[in-house]
């Protein structure tokens, strides 16, 4: 690769946190503490994140950039951080706050930093607002969950949200978050290993093929999703699913998913190339899933097996022209 452009769309930051779970005596929301340079994140008072300094520090986040060689990440919430319940002026004012934070960051490093931020999409009326404020902040789109809260994310509730995100130019990053252990077929999902690999990636797939075959993609042909995790199984099951639905009268499902992107937080090159020749190599934008335990390498060795032109795209060249931003190291 050369020095055009190197950019991580998939990092995580954690902001200052407003102490709803004290302020309305409910544990479920999210509290932040920091303790012998370990930060943790709780939630029903269980921590479901530990994170390095460089979560919250901005410092930190710049020195392992520039050791890394990348030139711009795209900051969104810690996933943990995205919540589906409070009442509307609850869920509005936490999203409000997370994105005000994460907006504050971009603006003090536009030449650095990018940001996607959330919305209560359990609330798609509040959603749109909080969308429009996002997106006046300078926010380059927003990541959401794979539901709504009890919606699927093709509910007819949903269509505003994201007729808005298409007029808008607004990305929408799809991440799995808790697996959701009382559905009944995360169940059959035991330990931490296979509900990381398995259960993450197959709840991103079902979110996939809601936007995708539930009429989302076809009724906003120019909405840019992004899937996390390189999609999770999504693409990997889509032969399957075409073979089927492409011999129905619907449009075919490789024209439904030209504006669905991945990142390439996959782990393995066998995977990336997989990915490069399923969807193509301009629909993969790096990844790294920075700062959080499971990171992949931000000097981005998962691209060395690629072929030049393609690793120089996947690596920023992509990414670049999906958030608007120059193709020039900084």
């Amino acid at each position: 690769m050369n020095d055009s452009c190197r950019i991580d769309f998939h990092a995580h930051i954690v902001v200052e946190l407003p102490d709803f779970a004290e302020r309305f005596g409910d544990r479920r929301w999210p509290t932040f503490s920091t303790a012998d340079g370990t930060g943790r994140l709780s939630r029903d008072g269980q921590v479901v994140r530990s994170m390095s300094p460089s979560a919250w520090s901005t410092r930190l986040r710049l020195d392992d950039m520039d050791a890394a060689g990348l030139d711009r990440q795209v900051l969104s919430p810690v996933p943990p951080l995205i919540c589906d319940w409070g009442d509307p002026r609850q869920a509005t004012e936490w999203a409000d706050h997370l994105n005000a934070g994460i907006a504050q960051v971009v603006a003090e490093h536009p030449g650095r930093f990018s940001g996607l931020g959330t919305v209560p999409l359990h609330y798609p009326d509040k959603a749109v607002d909080v969308l429009q404020r996002a997106h006046d902040a300078g926010l380059s789109g927003v990541e959401i969950g794979t539901t709504a809260g009890d919606r699927e994310l093709d509910h007819a509730d949903l269509r505003e949200f994201f007729d808005a995100a298409e007029q808008l130019g607004m990305i929408v990053f799809v991440h799995p978050l808790i697996l959701e252990i009382g559905a009944a077929w995360a169940q059959r999902i035991t330990g931490l290993a296979t509900r990381f690999g398995l259960g993450m990636t197959t709840d991103t797939a079902i979110a996939a093929s809601r936007l995708v075959f539930g009429g989302t993609v076809a009724r906003c042909p120019q909405l840019r999703i992004c899937l996390a995790h390189g999609g999770g199984t999504f693409f990997w099951a889509l032969s399957r699913i075409a073979r089927l639905w492409d011999q129905g009268d619907e449009p075919r499902s490789s024209d439904l998913t030209r504006n669905v992107f991945v990142d390439s937080v996959v782990y393995d090159q066998a995977n990336l190339r997989y990915l490069c020749d399923r969807i193509g190599s301009d629909r993969i934008l790096f990844g790294t899933d920075y700062p959080l335990p499971a990171q992949d390498d931000l000097r981005g060795s998962i691209l060395t097996g690629l072929p030049a032109a393609e690793a120089e795209k996947v690596a920023g060249l992509n990414a670049a022209a999906v958030l608007g931003v120059p193709t020039t190291s900084h």
